[in-house]
């Protein structure tokens, strides 16, 4: 008999930080007693890079119509999916996919699970989506949180307490030993055009204000007095990049920081940073800073979601108020000032990494929520009856 497929559903059209969770965790099930699929959202006429990168690795993989609503459409095609019998159960990931998902299971009779990734809250569209994803989740069987903090906030809701359940993000720990940082650092400056002997630091993540890049740009301003030999370089793309762009170049930061745009593989390039920042407004469990963790770069980060948690009791990240540049210029200068202290965050932030948010205890979490929603003895879940014509009337 079979393995029961679960799928995971996310809409997305690039590779980062959470399509790199779903590519490494799916991966590492290869050989386990659960078959994974991944599945995303694709327009007529193009391609979706996170279902190539999936294919890639040999994962099942999912592709359905972009349009949302409609007899050819996203949900019209996902309910004849879970109807099929093939999926056993259904995990979301972002507000369409939780949208389209929530209404597929209550339409098809299949479990799901709601992961929660964070509000961006980028524009008034996306506010708007959000919005409705939330105003739907009482639908889900389980809300997976992604950190303590997230689950604690949601408990405050009647109908939230019995259906939640945390599964952390997790990496692996990479080869950091002294030959493969050396390389890595002479790569880095060699591919971006620094000088071989600065110290490098880093800001990575989309160009979008949630995630708080404009203040590093500040901090950075505010560090080039104190510290000549210091360059700063940001990863990303997003909307904000011409702004960004333009305040750098004001507060003189030519020539001293570079925007490097969307990297792929960018993991690949961590060991060749002194310093990884991560200044944002609101995260939940940001993928980078355990990258950047895991490869042993020191991390300042600032204190929201889930972040202090991962920092832990023994602080293996230095954090910083949101919003603050003088606060995250302060952070970033002690580290420089202090090789000791630089050392320290690094070597307490792989070890936090490998014993808190390994693949292996994701995997062991991932396996309880499973079991949990396909044991027989779960809550009946109710199938409603539907038909073409509803599905077509089914507009926002």
């Amino acid at each position: 008999m079979s393995s029961p497929c679960i799928l995971h559903l996310r809409a997305s059209n690039f590779v980062g930080g959470p399509e790199n969770q779903l590519l490494r965790y799916a991966e590492s099930e290869r050989r386990g007693p659960f078959q994974i699929c991944l599945g995303s959202f694709v327009g007529p006429g193009k391609e979706s890079e996170f279902l190539r990168a999936a294919e890639t690795r040999g994962i099942q993989v999912l592709s359905l119509p972009f349009r949302n609503f409609g007899l050819q459409s996203a949900l019209a095609s996902l309910v004849r999916e879970l109807r099929s019998g093939h999926i056993g159960l259904l995990c979301t990931h972002g507000f369409k996919a939780d949208i389209l998902g929530l209404l597929a299971a209550r339409l098809s009779g299949v479990p799901d699970a709601c992961f929660l990734r964070g509000w961006t809250r980028e524009n008034k569209k996306v506010r708007v989506y959000e919005a409705l994803a939330r105003s739907l989740l009482p639908l889900a069987h389980r809300i997976v949180c992604l950190s303590e903090n997230q689950a604690q906030r949601l408990m405050e809701r009647r109908w939230a307490p019995s259906r939640i359940r945390i599964v952390p993000n997790a990496v692996d720990l990479p080869d950091s030993s002294p030959g493969e940082i050396a390389r890595m650092r002479r790569r880095v400056r060699e591919l971006f055009g620094f000088p071989l002997q600065c110290t490098l630091v880093a800001s990575a993540g989309r160009l979008s204000p949630e995630k708080g890049v404009a203040v590093f740009i500040d901090a950075a301003a505010r560090l080039r007095g104190k510290h000549p030999g210091a360059y700063f370089i940001v990863f990303g793309e997003g909307p904000l990049r011409r702004d960004l762009e333009v305040r750098a170049k004001r507060l003189g930061l030519d020539g001293h920081l570079l925007f490097a745009g969307f990297v792929p593989r960018l993991r690949e390039f961590l060991h060749g940073l002194d310093i990884l920042v991560n200044p944002s407004f609101s995260e939940e469990m940001p993928n980078i800073v355990l990258e950047a963790m895991a490869a042993e770069v020191p991390v300042v980060a600032t204190s929201v979601g889930g972040v202090p948690e991962i920092a832990g009791p023994d602080r293996a990240v230095s954090l910083a108020p949101p919003g603050d540049a003088e606060a995250l210029a302060q952070a970033v200068s002690s580290i420089l000032r202090d090789p000791f202290e630089a050392r320290r965050l690094a070597v307490r932030g792989r070890a936090r990494v490998g014993l808190v948010y390994s693949l292996i205890r994701q995997r062991e979490l991932l396996h309880t929520l499973y079991r949990e929603l396909l044991s027989p003895g779960r809550a009946k879940i109710v199938r409603e009856s539907v038909s073409p014509a509803k599905l077509e009337h089914l507009h926002p």
